[in-house]
């Protein structure tokens, strides 16, 4: 796990906002006195003694409050925006660092875990949030630990474990759109050394998106999750656990919101066409979440995903003495897709495609954690290898159609072809962290860890069908087949039956070092310095030209960081605060890049100096009995230093003093909830969750007004705030609970994602208000 704290440390962050259900036998939190307690590695810590910036919640939280995938973690994360993508692989943005890329293969800059167990690649996280006993998520850069090297933040899901005695339970929810959500799970003894959890859980919907051209609907969904979890007890020094889970989405894909033509896009006279006219003509999508439109043109296909997961871990524990622990952490999981998806926002074909691929991933992690009187620490390595295929098929145009491809002489009417990439990475990785007690109230903190990684990858832009292949062939004087690769290489030739092949070997030394020191009154004040890396990586894009397919090097980031956290009235109130200013080299983005047929198209580009600075504070209070009040902010200022590129509609411009895309400046979350008896047995809920993020936007399109040029606010996202509301009853201490919730109260529109398709800039809305009832019951 990528976390420059202890499993303590995790452990007690886990607590921050609820009380824990279970003991755990990787971390077990209590309260006492109103401190929460948290032992993990026979050590016990209170979150206030955590010298970093933690968000966390429980799952009894989470699914009260709705949150059910990571997706919806911004709605309890300040600084957290995760924007879902047409290729079904959501993109985590914290603190505003973040890295827009759907590649399958792309490693982000936030890494999520289940267990201490890393989720390497975006793609895989989606199932995540189910059956979890809490979620984390720690800011700034992470990995001297173990696990993953990030630039961002880590998100870890605790799951819920095996239990002492017998318990089982179900949530459940029915909605509007005909949305049923059931969960359940099982959980005890098999025999005095082993217990077992078993969890299911099933989301079913009908349609949510409408045609607002024609008599046509989309938007089901069908989630099926599942896992299994075995602990065993060898000896009293001895411990196992087997976790076994996986997921299953045959949802539909969402569609599109056309705003605009791309008259000015990146393919130059893009309004010379006839064929231009049905995109500029075509009406555009209403100011309505639900609206949308799309088309079934590639293969006739609905537009719907065949997507599933699974993995299997086991984590052994020895206790070597009472002072040291060796645990072994071994991972396999396998990824595959099949979706169909249609982002032109219109009927026409035009940017249809079909994405297909997998991820095979195997890691073992070996580590030994100690306690020495004032020296507690960790030791230890990791290794990754991932097997990924990347397969996108694009139909230009089928049928009647505005195709992007129409300024281009003699390009046909039906355009299909499709590229692929097949990237295998290799990672090393060794590191260390320590904490040293120098006198009781000040601890001094240090860590490093060196990676080194290798990627290969091979990959092209293929003719599909023989269309493209004659085009091509009239067009260059080249001789290409149909099926063979298109794609030029240096001396303007088509690579035709073989294909491109390129290797980035990195490495690197992360580290952090910091000073926590505790005041009479309890009050924690810290100071953090930290340096993280991002391996780089190879696109998966249609591209004419081998420049294309340029790989992104490493990036990093040199955060420092000063906080406090303190209790107040006995705990009653607790304030955290926290500075922060990022150092920011080299820093990836999936933007702009020439190409000598089509002007420019999509690719990975690199910053080389930015950097941005900002605060953030949170405030839990109990100001009476039965109520709890809590909220949290960030405020964030992010620039480039140094850049010239091409913006999102394909203009060479300086792009020094832009901020960074999908960077709101402030995000806002809160929630309060007020409980009160009404009964021996029965006690009525009710509480309000409130999300606000500032305006931002998603791509680099001359929104520096300061620049000297003309603002295109087509790639924005407007400002917007989201309020949610729950109210019900609770019965028998708890066991029972039966509630009504809405969301999105006030039917707020707002996009989560805008981008150019060549033909069309279109959005990708936020839900709309949705409204049902609740049920949980506890055995």
């Amino acid at each position: 796990m990528a976390a420059a704290v202890s499993l303590a440390t995790l452990g007690a962050a886990s607590a921050a906002n609820a009380q824990q259900t279970a003991p755990q036998a990787a971390a077990e939190a209590s309260a006492s006195d109103g401190e929460i307690i948290v032992t993990a590695n026979k050590r016990r810590q209170s979150i206030n003694d955590v010298g970093l910036s933690i968000t966390a919640e429980t799952g009894e939280s989470l699914v009260a409050r709705g949150i059910t995938s990571p997706t919806d973690l911004g709605k309890i994360v300040p600084g957290l925006t995760v924007q879902p993508s047409p290729f079904n692989t959501p993109v985590y943005t914290l603190r505003g660092v973040g890295f827009y890329e759907t590649t399958l293969s792309a490693s982000p800059t936030v890494a999520v875990y289940t267990d201490e167990v890393a989720l390497p690649f975006s793609a895989t996280t989606r199932g995540a949030a189910f059956d979890i006993e809490r979620v984390e998520v720690l800011k700034g850069p992470q990995g001297t630990l173990f696990g993953q090297n990030t630039t961002g933040g880590a998100i870890n899901y605790v799951v819920a474990k095996p239990t002492d005695t017998f318990s089982a339970g179900v949530d459940a929810s029915y909605g509007n759109f005909s949305t049923g959500d059931i969960a359940g799970f099982v959980s005890g003894p098999l025999s005095k050394t082993v217990k077992a959890r078993l969890a299911v859980r099933t989301l079913q919907s009908g349609n949510w998106q409408y045609s607002y051209t024609r008599q046509d609907e989309l938007g089901k969904k069908n989630l099926l999750q599942g896992r299994a979890i075995i602990d065993i007890e060898a000896s009293e020094r001895f411990k196992l656990a087997l976790n076994v889970n996986g997921w299953r989405d045959k949802g539909d894909t969402q569609a599109a919101q056309l705003q605009s033509d791309n008259c000015a896009g990146s393919v130059a006279g893009t309004c010379g066409s006839p064929d231009a006219t049905n995109f500029k003509n075509y009406p555009r999508a209403p100011q309505n979440a639900r609206a949308a439109d799309w088309s079934y043109g590639i293969f006739g296909r609905p537009l719907r995903r065949d997507d599933s997961f699974w993995q299997a871990s086991l984590r052994a524990d020895y206790e070597l003495s009472d002072h040291l622990t060796l645990t072994s952490i071994t991972a396999y999981s396998s990824y595959k897709t099949d979706s169909v998806q249609d982002f032109d926002g219109a009927r026409f074909a035009s940017a249809d495609t079909n994405t297909t691929g997998h991820i095979k991933n195997f890691n073992q992690e070996l580590r030994i954690s100690g306690k020495f009187d004032k020296l507690t620490f960790i030791l230890g390595g990791n290794y990754n290898r991932a097997d990924t295929y990347d397969r996108l098929f694009y139909n230009f145009s089928q049928g009647p159609s505005s195709n992007p491809l129409y300024m281009i002489p003699g390009a046909p009417r039906g355009v299909l072809t499709y590229n692929d990439s097949a990237q295998d990475t290799r990672n090393l990785g060794v590191f260390f962290n320590a904490e040293y007690e120098i006198t009781p109230r000040l601890t001094l903190i240090g860590g490093a860890r060196y990676t080194d990684s290798k990627r290969s990858f091979v990959g092209c832009t293929h003719d599909f069908g023989g269309d493209t292949a004659v085009w091509w062939n009239t067009i260059f004087g080249t001789k290409v087949k149909e099926g063979e690769c298109i794609t030029f290489d240096p001396t303007f030739t088509p690579y035709g039956p073989n294909a491109l092949k390129q290797q980035l070997n990195e490495h690197n030394v992360s580290w952090n070092a910091g000073l926590n020191y505790k005041t009479d009154g309890g009050t924690l004040l810290y100071v953090r310095v930290s340096k993280g890396y991002k391996e780089g990586s190879f696109p998966t894009a249609s591209v004419a030209s081998f420049r294309g397919y340029a790989p992104v090097k490493q990036e990093s980031v040199l955060a420092y960081e000063a906080g406090f956290k303190a209790p107040i009235a006995g705990r009653a109130l607790e304030l955290t605060a926290a500075g922060f200013y990022y150092d920011y080299q080299d820093k990836q983005l999936r933007g702009r890049l020439p190409d000598p047929v089509f002007g420019t198209l999509d690719g990975l580009v690199q910053v080389p100096k930015s950097h941005l600075w900002g605060v953030e504070a949170s405030l839990l209070s109990r100001p009476v009995e039965g109520l709890t009040v809590s909220m949290g902010a960030t405020y964030i200022k992010t620039k480039i230093t140094d850049f010239t590129g091409y913006d999102a509609l394909g203009k060479l411009q300086n792009f020094a003093g832009q901020h960074f895309p999908y960077a709101p400046e402030f995000t806002l979350t809160g929630d309060a909830e007020y409980k009160a008896p009404v009964s021996d047995t029965t006690k009525a809920y009710g509480g309000v969750s409130v999300t606000h993020n500032s305006q931002s936007t998603t791509a680099l399109a001359n929104t520096n007004t300061t620049l000297g040029v003309t603002a295109d606010r087509r790639f924005d996202m407007r400002a917007y705030t989201l309020v949610d509301l729950r109210a019900g009853l609770e019965f028998n201490d708890g066991k029972v609970r039966l509630g009504g919730f809405v969301r999105n109260v006030g039917n707020t529109y707002y996009w989560t994602n805008t981008q150019d398709t060549l033909a069309s800039i279109v959005r990708f809305s936020g839900m709309p208000r949705t409204y049902g009832i609740q049920v949980s019951y506890r055995y």
